[in-house]
């Protein structure tokens, strides 16, 4: 086997562009979509519409997250926030907490941030999707969709890790029947890797969408049936919070790091909270301690995290949060242009609308019960995130796109890898790969090839330590592009995942 098949990147000049996914398939449409003479944002909005077929559980389209652009003619950068919103009705008196887990597990009453229908947030994916392509997009909508019909409608195989988290989530897809069917075998095991699913009501909602744009789920009949299966099971959303929500442009979070321009998500994602960590570390010199020198600044951040953060429309504090199960993924074209899109499902509901094929986020469980939080529930507003796309660009040449998932392993990852890329001077490659360590709540996690390191640091900083086995996805997957002094592009998507970063 070849390093390249081995670890899931390759390398080469720039002609079409490049892209990385958690899915080879998502990759493949993204660069497809470039050769038929897409730019880098279109490339995305596919990608992003084929990763909701092949990586359900993740996302789709109700979903919520955040793309980060970067338009090469204009030279700006800008960032569209499609988070998922609480419901009009949705309160906190409905969550009661009745079990606390350190700072890592707030659980109420029957789990219903959770699981089921009231865990259900106001899904954004379609109108980011729309924004993101009406403001930079270049091909037509119809054609950026076409490839997730066709993979929904023929069937896919499923990825590595898409099995694993239906194996670890395999009682949550048990809450509706719909779910159940669709996603669990007749004996209500999991499908392994590589076996075929096929959701031909998904590729019909698709087709739909094709048809009448993202008003179709919004103000149209798949909103319709959405609302009818969630009032009948007593949620929250409401046909009001479908037609209500919008997708919001933002000013990127911009700050330098070690000469370059970092530019990426504000708040309420955790692109603020990388910012404090990567001040912390712009001093620092490479020949340090480097595990330490990122454990204290991993700790700083979520201190900061815990007192300041949540949705600016809410809160005065302007210091800039909570995400699972993610997806996320990067593409730069010939031309420059850049997007790098991250978002999620959190963990999922376990509801599958009748007759749509659209498994619907857990969002509500992003919030806090408590009413005195930042991140506290009120109608309309925007939960915490993890989730932070970034791009680092050079005298206005965006050199690196980078995104993860994984909760909040998001931040520590990527603040590891721009430490090893950027300041340890490391590849790409050794950059992602290389295992990694997340420090919160007093507790230090690992790899378990890092305990050797990761455990004695714990017990220096008076911390708790926990061995992650092997290299586990919860640890945090990257998804990358970098462009080294030569021009080479790197693209790679994390072995943890079995991903697919391609150049052309």
């Amino acid at each position: 086997m070849s390093i390249r098949e081995l670890t899931n990147f390759e390398q080469g000049p720039l002609k079409v562009g490049a892209a990385a996914t958690a899915n080879v398939k998502g990759t493949e449409t993204a660069i497809m979509i470039m050769k038929e003479g897409g730019n880098a944002v279109d490339a995305a909005i596919a990608a992003g519409h084929v990763m909701g077929v092949v990586e359900p559980l993740d996302c789709g389209l109700a979903a919520g997250g955040f793309m980060t652009i970067h338009c090469s003619s204009r030279n700006k950068t800008e960032v569209i926030d499609f988070l998922g919103t609480a419901p009009r009705s949705a309160k906190y008196q409905l969550y009661a907490v009745n079990d606390i887990n350190g700072d890592f597990t707030i659980r109420v009453e029957g789990q219903h941030n959770q699981i089921g229908y009231r865990s259900i947030a106001t899904p954004g994916t379609l109108r980011g999707f729309e924004e993101a392509h009406k403001r930079y997009g270049f091909l037509p909508m119809q054609e950026l969709i076409a490839p997730a019909i066709e993979i929904a409608g023929k069937g896919f195989p499923i990825s590595y890790k898409g099995a694993l988290r239906m194996s670890r989530t395999a009682n949550v897809l048990k809450t509706t029947h719909a779910c159940q069917t669709l996603y669990l075998k007749p004996d209500n095991s999991a499908p392994y890797e590589g076996e075929i699913i096929k959701n031909v009501d998904y590729a019909a909602t698709l087709k739909e969408i094709t048809k009448y744009g993202a008003d179709a789920f919004y103000n149209g009949d798949i909103g319709q049936a959405i609302i009818k299966d969630i009032v009948k099971n007593n949620g929250f959303l409401t046909n009001d919070d479908l037609r209500n929500y919008e997708a919001v442009w933002r000013n990127p979070c911009h700050f330098n790091f070690r000469g370059l321009d970092v530019l990426t998500s504000p708040a309420p994602s955790s692109g603020p909270l990388v910012f404090s960590g990567l001040a912390s570390l712009n001093s620092k010199h490479k020949n340090e301690d480097s595990h330490q020198v990122l454990a204290e600044a991993m700790l700083k951040m979520f201190s900061n995290r815990r007192q300041n953060f949540g949705d600016p429309a809410f809160i005065l504090k302007a210091n800039a949060s909570e995400s699972a199960e993610t997806t996320s993924l990067c593409t730069i074209d010939s031309a420059g242009n850049a997007a790098c899109l991250t978002y999620s499902n959190n963990n999922h509901s376990g509801v599958v609308i009748p007759e749509t094929g659209i498994l619907m986020n857990n969002s509500m469980a992003l919030f806090s019960p408590w009413p005195d939080n930042p991140n506290a529930i009120l109608a309309g507003k925007r939960p915490i995130s993890s989730m932070m796309p970034t791009l680092l660009l050079k005298d206005g040449r965006v050199i690196t796109a980078i995104g993860a998932s994984g909760s909040t392993r998001i931040p520590t990852s990527l603040m590891q890898v721009l430490y090893r890329l950027k300041v340890e001077r490391k590849s790409l490659y050794e950059s992602i790969t290389e295992p990694k360590l997340h420090a919160e709540a007093e507790t230090i996690i690992s790899d378990e090839d890092l305990q050797y390191i990761a455990e004695p640091l714990a017990n220096k900083l008076r911390l708790k330590y926990v061995k992650s086995p092997g290299r586990d996805t919860s640890m945090g997957v990257v998804q990358a592009i970098n462009i080294d002094i030569d021009n080479i592009v790197t693209a790679i998507g994390d072995p943890r995942a079995k991903a697919r970063g391609m150049v052309c």
